[in-house]
């Protein structure tokens, strides 16, 4: 398996109307097609759906997360929690492509 080229994901923190988001950056012609919604339990088909996305583009690229906050966001607890959040998905990711690399050989 070739070296895959390295790929930065922007993932932001913000606030759509009144609802806390994490919009991950996957698809540059539809901005906002990733996002999650943190104040709705039900939200695991969106999950899904990033995660998916992720690897699909672990497939092809060595990818790195990187958490923005939108400016003046107040809830420090998310900030927190979703710092952390971000850190551990990208050692998940580095460890799930070199299984694949593993599987792959």
């Amino acid at each position: 398996m070739k070296q895959a080229e390295n790929k930065k994901i922007t993932v932001k923190l913000t606030v759509c109307g009144e609802t806390d988001v994490l919009i991950f950056l996957l698809d540059e012609a539809n901005p906002e097609k990733y996002i999650i919604n943190l104040n709705d339990s039900s939200s695991q088909l969106q999950i899904k759906e990033v995660f998916s996305k992720l690897l699909e583009e672990l497939l092809l690229f060595d990818i790195d997360l990187v958490l923005e906050i939108q400016e003046g966001y107040s809830k420090g607890l998310y900030k927190d929690v979703f710092t952390e959040y971000i850190s551990e998905l990208n050692k998940e990711l580095k460890q799930t492509k070199s299984m694949m690399k593993k599987e792959l050989e």
